[in-house]
């Protein structure tokens, strides 16, 4: 089945309207096979205004057919959710290299319980464990500098 038609399906599915956006940005996370940030989207979805991309992604989060973990980096990075785990987005841990900005779910694994004070409303959690990938670590890439939150590095 082609990529565009699957996307219109899980669309409907979710009881979301299958708008050419949404369907693109679904497309690219399905295609794409890792996590992408707002701004690859961007790049990569010409045509596509960076509001509208925006928009798509809250709403596809909001349907569970994506998670996003925010790195580091404070850059969020959006992954699509396997069938099996649209009912529990998130969950697991995420792994980030810091060589090469990669970062994996790690959906094998669960993060732990946390017991929140009586009445507290958890709005979400994570779990970010960064290092390097074995790709870069194979390949000997130099680690960069770490960034403060202003995107200076130390």
């Amino acid at each position: 089945m082609p990529q565009s038609a699957e996307s219109s399906i899980l669309l409907r599915e979710a009881g979301l309207r299958p708008t050419s956006a949404r369907r693109r940005v679904l497309s690219s996370l399905q295609t794409a096979g890792r996590s992408l940030s707002h701004r690859e989207l961007v790049d990569l979805l010409r045509g596509l205004d960076r509001v509208t991309i925006f928009r798509s992604l809250k709403n596809l989060k909001k349907a569970r057919l994506v998670h996003s973990v925010q790195g580091i980096d404070r850059t969020l990075r959006y992954f699509i959710n396997p069938a099996e785990k649209r009912g529990c987005p998130g969950g697991h841990p995420h792994f980030l290299c810091l060589a090469c900005g990669g970062m994996s779910c790690l959906s094998d694994q669960q993060i732990a319980i946390v017991r929140v004070p009586r009445g507290a409303e958890v709005r979400g959690k994570q779990l970010l464990v960064y290092g390097v990938c074995p790709s870069c670590a194979s390949s000997k890439r130099a680690r960069p500098a770490p960034r403060t939150n202003r995107g200076e590095t130390k």
